[in-house]
């Protein structure tokens, strides 16, 4: 996976993580947030795809960096309020070469740890139908 493939990915590493916490079946009783056409289709897995780009994610950052490159990481994408290079040198009283450095390792660690998933694995299937004010659902049809 090249780096812009997987910083693309840490960007809306939170975009993920909300939607899998927010669409698929009712469980306990409680409705999903998000409500689209494929809940209605028991063959497709948001749900599951979602959750599965959020473990990935979170398992490669904790799992294959150190301390260091993990904070850099969490501060740039994944926490709520994301923070510059320059700005997490400034927090964490470094150099910027350093945190830069520590970033660039972090990368390319992810990079390999993330390359075994394909493109298929986490790929979110688009909604701009959703903006569409022609659009309207049909039913699929099943082969016989």
């Amino acid at each position: 996976m090249n780096h812009n493939q997987l910083t693309e990915i840490l960007k809306y590493y939170r975009s993920y993580e909300y939607a899998a916490m927010n669409c698929g079946p009712v469980e306990n009783d409680r409705l999903p947030l998000v409500i689209s056409e494929r809940m209605r289709n028991p063959g497709m897995w948001d749900k599951t795809r979602y959750n599965r780009i959020v473990n990935i994610i979170k398992g490669a950052v904790d799992y294959c960096l150190d301390d260091d490159q993990r904070t850099v990481i969490m501060r740039k994408y994944l926490e709520r309020n994301r923070l510059t290079l320059s700005e997490i040198s400034n927090l964490l009283h470094k150099d910027r070469t350093t945190i830069g450095r520590w970033h660039k390792e972090a990368l390319s660690k992810l990079a390999i740890a993330l390359e075994p998933f394909s493109e298929e694995i986490l790929e979110i299937t688009p909604l701009e139908h959703m903006f569409d004010s022609n659009w309207k659902f049909e039913e699929s049809k099943e082969p016989a």
